[in-house]
């Protein structure tokens, strides 16, 4: 396989096909706002600061990828936080949008800048499998995840 096809895959698997573990997608799937922004005492995230971080560093590197200036962040700087104080379904809308924008950007982009960015992207991706896990694990604890086998493996 191909850098290209490498980092395509790994998005597909994290965005919208589950593969070997759950995609965003599912794992948000019928989500309400209620549940998405709950938070058990023992709980350190809720799944809604969970989606925010992963937009907030998907969106930057997509950025970045594009070849946009993005300014640097204070180091105290929260990306589990809801800043804007975006709306789950919206901030869910815009996290599938710059991951549909990513997989175009890759499709169409030159061999020598995916072999420049194939290391970045492809700790970015694991990095939201990663979180994706939290949410899936989220859902279970609380009761809101079916018994239905969805991945491969």
């Amino acid at each position: 396989m191909s850098t290209r096809e490498i980092l395509i895959e790994q998005i597909k698997t994290v965005h919208d096909e589950n593969s070997w573990f759950v995609c965003f997608n599912y794992a948000v799937k019928n989500l309400d706002e209620k549940q998405a922004t709950e938070k058990k005492q023992d709980q350190y995230h809720s799944i809604s600061e969970i989606v925010q971080h992963l937009y907030f560093y998907n969106e930057r590197y997509l950025s970045r990828f594009q070849g946009e200036e993005v300014p640097e962040k204070p180091r105290h700087y929260d990306t589990f936080q809801n800043h804007g104080n975006i709306g789950w379904e919206e901030r869910v809308t815009d996290f599938q949008m710059v991951m549909s924008l990513f997989k175009q950007e890759l499709e169409s982009c030159n061999e020598e800048k995916l072999k420049a960015w194939g290391e970045t992207l492809s700790n970015l991706f694991m990095h939201n499998a990663y979180h994706i896990g939290q949410i899936v694990t989220i859902r279970k604890q609380n009761g809101w995840w079916g018994m239905n086998p969805v991945v491969k493996g």
